[in-house]
């Protein structure tokens, strides 16, 4: 009996464990997905320009944060202030308990989408952006908002001191290699919301842009991220042609 008790007591707490992992990807991931989604659409707009309404723009300059380069590097900042809140929410929950939470985990990880290959800027660097991007509204935390944000950055050195790393990634637009990064970035953001998302409740079903990608960034998404993240699925000629 004691030993039925133990046992009993072990599959209530994994089974309350999982339940909590669940319910809370069910509260965060719908946030992070309707980011990463905002992110792709404009990706896939600047794709289709060329990127040539972004990398004119002076970042260094605080009157010229307007515009597409504001709101390129708004949804870049977003979505890394999106998965800083889930880090830090995230301490005492198993998300690998959730299948969601587990694929979650695969796709942020250090070999994906933050690996030295494929981010834009340093870790540290991305991190910080995320932090400086979070803000607490009613007890909750939550993404500063656009309006707020061009504010912040016009009138705050610091903030703004933050958020140039990605400011001049976007500002050298003007060359293929640094717009191909950006691309790519944006492919490996969107197989995670397509993965997440299937049916697409939360996401919109998008089109992705492989005209627009070199030969070299298509084998690079092929075999670092698709052979290894999605293998098993169908679709891979909408993201490399």
């Amino acid at each position: 009996m004691k030993a039925l008790d133990v046992a009993y007591q072990e599959f209530k707490r994994r089974t309350e464990a999982g339940r909590s992992a669940k319910q809370f990807v069910d509260e965060h991931l719908d946030p992070l997905l309707k980011a990463s989604d905002e992110l792709v659409g404009k990706l896939n707009v600047l794709a289709r320009r060329d990127f040539k309404k972004v990398g004119s723009l002076d970042p260094e300059a605080p009157e010229e944060m307007k515009g597409e380069l504001a709101s390129a590097l708004y949804l870049f900042s977003k979505l890394w202030c999106r998965v800083e809140i889930l880090r830090r929410q995230s301490l005492y929950v198993k998300l690998a308990r959730d299948e969601r939470g587990r694929r979650l985990l695969q796709l942020l990880d250090l070999d994906c989408l933050e690996s030295p290959r494929v981010r834009l800027v340093d870790r540290t660097e991305q991190q910080a952006i995320g932090e400086a991007m979070v803000e607490r509204e009613q007890a909750q935390l939550d993404c500063v908002p656009f309006v707020r944000f061009v504010e912040r950055w016009r009138m705050e050195g610091a903030f703004r001191a933050w958020l140039s790393p990605a400011a001049r990634v976007l500002s050298r637009t003007g060359h293929v290699e640094e717009r191909q990064r950006i691309l790519e970035y944006g492919v490996v953001v969107h197989l995670l919301n397509d993965s997440l998302d299937p049916k697409h409740e939360v996401t919109r079903d998008r089109p992705s842009h492989p005209n627009k990608l070199t030969r070299k960034t298509r084998r690079s998404i092929q075999h670092r991220v698709i052979a290894r993240y999605a293998k098993g699925d169908a679709n891979h000629a909408k993201y490399i042609g």
